[in-house]
């Protein structure tokens, strides 16, 4: 007798469908190619997930868990939190292509559900109580200095390849991690007064 098992169907679906997303993106991408890539029928796209539309915002919720699952933050150390997200930008090169897609595609006034932002808020609560116990800065709110962290981590995926080249013509990922970590170092430094 056969066993159903509608969640690794469901992750087979999101993972195939993060595939072709960050491939040609929401408007280019095909059901039936996702579903071939999961091994099941294009029927159950619909059947677990409505549309096209909020399978691409699934996947969205998909990579926001796993991320958190996999790059925990502690206000102790956010240079520390920065590096593993450059890592993890340098290891997953399709959910950077896959976001991208996202910023580009979906209108974020209209069309995005909320993200599960207990992750979101998470972080920013943690910055927030870091600001309170006198490990970083505070004379930027929370919110704002968890985008900037988050953005020096992304700063070597979102530039054009000449720009990269230009300032470190021989990719050398050491240096690039390591210049990550002392942005962050600066940017959360406790200003002396």
């Amino acid at each position: 007798m056969r066993v159903r098992d509608p969640d690794s169907k469901k992750r087979r679906l999101l993972t195939a469908a993060l595939t072709e997303f960050a491939a040609h993106g929401l408007s280019g991408g095909r059901i039936d190619a996702i579903a071939k890539g999961a091994g099941c029928s294009s029927g159950l796209v619909y059947t677990y997930f409505g549309s096209k539309e909020r399978l691409f915002d699934a996947v969205l919720a998909f990579i926001a868990e796993s991320a958190v699952a996999g790059m925990p933050i502690t206000g102790d150390d956010l240079p520390g939190y920065a590096e593993k997200l450059h890592q993890g930008n340098q290891d997953h090169p399709e959910v950077v292509r896959f976001v991208t897609w996202y910023q580009l595609e979906r209108d974020p006034g209209t069309d995005t559900p909320p993200m599960p932002d207990d992750t979101v808020k998470h972080k920013i609560d943690v910055v927030r109580q870091a600001q309170k116990d006198g490990l970083v800065r505070d004379d930027i709110p929370a919110p704002t200095l968890l985008l900037a962290v988050q953005a020096i981590a992304r700063m070597w995926t979102t530039h054009p390849r000449s720009t990269l080249d230009a300032i470190d013509p021989t990719a050398d990922r050491q240096l690039r991690r390591e210049a990550v970590r002392a942005a962050v170092q600066a940017l959360v430094a406790v200003p002396v007064s």
